[in-house]
């Protein structure tokens, strides 16, 4: 885990030195937020468009990475743009907007402070994981999402992971499925308590 949080802190400083916005998310987001269990990589998402440029930082730097166009891996760092899904014939997509980089949060993940993306867009992206991310055989992300939602769901800003439901365009299968794992009611019929 040493490697990993050193390379971490090699990308924040990085980062936070462009002066660019920016989110870890996934499983490392659900452990900064009470969920523990082991951490093997760190999901970073950027701004649309900044991967690229990401590649190009990250080459002045002499760290060789690898990019396919969607996804650049450095070291157990996996830096994204764009983490929308398919599913229910159309495109969900999740996406560090303006509203989700206003509810960045600066917290510690193993010994840098690093940017996290609010626990309702950590649910969210959770929640589009475990419908549209195909087979999970160990089922992980729904595990991530129903501990998720215990540790939590009393501490929620319901609207605004309302509207980051919508912005997702999922508000309906994820309303129904947080409603399944954690009993969590969110949206215009439900209670908001």
């Amino acid at each position: 885990m040493s490697l990993i949080a050193g390379n971490l802190a090699a990308v924040q400083q990085l980062l936070d030195d462009v002066g660019w916005r920016w989110g870890v998310c996934s499983g490392a987001a659900t452990y900064v937020y009470g969920v523990r269990r082991p951490i093997a990589n760190i999901d970073i998402l950027l701004p649309p468009g900044f991967l690229r440029e990401m590649r190009d930082l990250l080459a002045k730097k002499r760290f060789v990475a690898q990019y396919d166009g969607r996804v650049l891996l450095w070291r157990g760092i996996k830096l994204f743009d764009d983490l929308g899904l398919s599913g229910d014939q159309r495109r969900h997509p999740f996406l560090l907007d303006d509203q989700m980089q206003a509810h960045l949060r600066r917290l510690p993940l193993l010994g840098s402070r690093v940017l996290v993306l609010a626990p309702e867009d950590v649910i969210v992206q959770k929640a589009l994981l475990t419908l549209y991310a195909g087979k999970d055989p160990t089922q992980t992300h729904r595990q991530d999402l129903e501990a998720l939602l215990r540790v939590q769901g009393a501490l929620l800003d319901r609207d605004y992971l309302q509207q980051r439901m919508r912005l997702c365009l999922a508000e309906g299968p994820i309303s129904r499925l947080l409603e399944e794992l954690g009993g969590l009611t969110v949206g215009a019929g439900g209670s908001h308590g």
